[in-house]
């Protein structure tokens, strides 16, 4: 019987896991049985020059702990050929070996004490309670009064903190005079993590995916190691019993999360909850109140509505143009930025700045009270419309918190994260994006609204909004040299580092299905390799529809580009600025 076997599906519960307790740390064991290190980082895979995705060292594919991805060749290259096989490299730590490691190899994640969800049963039989009150204690959602079970509720943390939690129910054991194999084996403090051949990637589960995607599975098992770590900086911080106890709950629920997918893993698939169908037209937040007076009167938008024409837009209104720069209307601001374009209709769903800046608070909740905060402009009429139209996308991408990027609709199945509970109506709980740092956001996305481009700084994915599954993980081009092809924008001073990551972003998709990124260092890419850097300021950017070109806007000017192996200025015209006397 094997180790997984045995650890997450036990037969003889308690004489298989403390086999498992007996052998996982234990170095003289045999190789298929015990741990190769424990795994502390929350870090996948990084790319290496000319060398594609990396493991991360002491992360959940760690090739020290696993064994190497290439044969007889260490992480670091310090050993290479057969020659050394055997061999453990002093630098990197990886045996120089063949790829089959990775197949049977454990890793280990420490916790503080967790209670293995086969146990539950068993613990509750001897303390004469039910399997979901065991289950409850252990989460620290309740607590034991001598033999009386309590809702957390009632508790008081500095004076019960020690009656709840796994540590609880081995004392509760203790005194009643349980059997001590039993006790010996109640607390897991050393979860064993399967080898990787175990958890495969995922690819080619969407025309324009790029990069494997890890998997549910995987992506369960990175959660409970970034919360074990949590928890055991907390213990250290010695922080109040309740924050102790809540950190103790997900960590224990992720555990359990863990043991029932490595049993049954989930499928390769993970759609999103399809978004509810509008039971009536939904109706849109109206035009600002008034426009916010710092503000100010950049280029804040860009769009290709069709290879022919450009959306130009500007905090105090937008401008739909030729891209020979002909003014062919003027449209009153709605206070948000176009995202996608649906036939003859385009869908803000962002807003410029913070709907605050244009909304006193009061006057803002009346008017998104049973509302969507989206905007739909239709090309054909040039006027926003009063409901959302039936046959347009409902899902959309929205903060439900500052620091959280979640996937929601305009139906309302998503919370509008208000902090005085002013809600269009009940709502189910999102579904966050776990890409991204302090606040994630949304950094570009295709003319249609099928993918975006979401995270911050270098955590970053493109996902597919019909499925949740991430398409691209792209490299972010930090670095930039006077060596990499380039497109100069200006005559004058060259361009400055100094703007850097500070500039507009952008995402279009080829015919071919292969992504097209423009990074905030003005550096156009695939997501993989550099195509070339733009010489200039950024305040927006769009990519055609075929992505074969760029128009990007600077201080006054929109310029288009070329998108090829030699790119090249096609085009500038002066920024449109003032209504055309045809719109009036």
């Amino acid at each position: 019987m094997s180790l997984r076997d045995r650890f997450f599906s036990p037969s003889d519960v308690v004489a298989d896991l403390q086999w498992v307790q007996t052998n996982l740390l234990d170095p003289a064991a045999p190789e298929d049985i015990r741990s190769h290190g424990r795994v502390t980082s929350g870090d996948l895979l990084r790319r290496w020059s000319a060398s594609g995705r990396r493991p991360v060292r002491d992360g959940i594919f760690c090739q020290r702990i696993f064994g190497p991805v290439s044969t007889f060749r260490c992480a670091c290259g310090a050993l290479s050929g057969e020659a050394h096989a055997g061999e453990t490299c002093e630098r990197c730590g990886v045996l120089c070996s063949t790829p089959a490691l990775r197949e049977r190899r454990y890793g280990h994640v420490q916790v503080v004490g967790v209670l293995h969800p086969a146990l539950a049963p068993l613990v509750a039989d001897a303390l004469r309670l039910s399997a979901d009150q065991v289950r409850a204690i252990a989460r620290c959602e309740a607590w034991l009064d001598g033999d009386t079970v309590r809702p957390a509720d009632e508790m008081d943390t500095h004076e019960n903190a020690g009656a709840t939690g796994p540590s609880a129910l081995s004392a509760a054991l203790v005194r009643r005079g349980a059997d001590p194999a039993l006790v010996g084996i109640l607390i897991t403090r050393a979860v064993p993590l399967p080898p990787p051949g175990m958890r495969p990637f995922y690819a080619d589960l969407g025309p324009a995916m790029v990069d494997p995607w890890i998997g549910p599975l995987n992506e369960a098992w990175l959660a409970l190691v970034l919360a074990a770590q949590n928890q055991q900086k907390l213990v250290e911080l010695a922080p109040p019993p309740v924050i102790l106890m809540s950190q103790q709950r997900v960590v224990q629920e992720l555990f359990e999360a863990v043991v029932h997918a490595t049993v049954s893993p989930p499928a390769a698939t993970r759609a999103w909850p399809e978004p509810k169908p509008m039971a009536s037209p939904v109706r849109l937040v109206g035009a600002p109140g008034h426009l916010p007076e710092d503000i100010g009167t950049d280029v804040v938008g860009l769009f290709f509505v069709d290879d022919a024409r450009l959306f130009v837009q500007r905090p105090h209104g937008s401008w739909l143009v030729t891209t020979g720069g002909d003014v062919l209307a003027h449209v009153p601001t709605c206070g948000r930025l176009a995202r996608s374009v649906h036939g003859a209709r385009l869908r803000m769903p962002e807003w410029i700045r913070d709907a605050w800046d244009w909304f006193d608070r009061d006057e803002y909740w009346d008017a998104v009270s049973g509302r969507a905060s989206v905007a739909v402009l239709d090309l054909d009429t040039k006027a926003y419309l009063d409901t959302y139209p039936a046959d347009m996308p409902l899902r959309l991408l929205e903060h439900d918190q500052p620091e959280e990027l979640v996937v929601g609709s305009v139906a309302g199945d998503a919370s509008n994260g208000s902090d005085d509970g002013a809600s269009q109506a009940p709502r189910a709980r999102p579904a966050p994006l776990r890409w991204g740092e302090d606040r994630p956001a949304v950094l570009g996305s295709t003319r249609d609204g099928h993918f975006a481009w979401v995270g911050e700084r270098d955590s970053t994915a493109v996902l597919d909004l019909d499925t949740g599954i991430p398409q691209l993980d792209p490299v972010t081009q930090t670095e930039i040299s006077a060596e990499d092809p380039a497109v100069r924008v200006s005559s004058e001073a060259p361009f400055e580092e100094a703007y850097a990551g500070e500039m507009a972003t952008a995402m279009g998709l080829t015919p071919q299905n292969r992504f097209r990124i423009l990074h905030g260092t003005g550096v156009v890419s695939d997501g993989e390799k550099l195509l070339f850097r733009i010489d200039a300021r950024i305040l927006a950017a769009a990519f055609s529809p075929a992505a074969d070109r760029i128009a990007i806007a600077t201080d006054e000017e929109i310029v288009l580009i070329s998108v090829s192996d030699t790119p090249a200025i096609l085009g500038r015209f002066a920024a449109p600025d003032a209504p055309h006397p045809s719109s009036a």
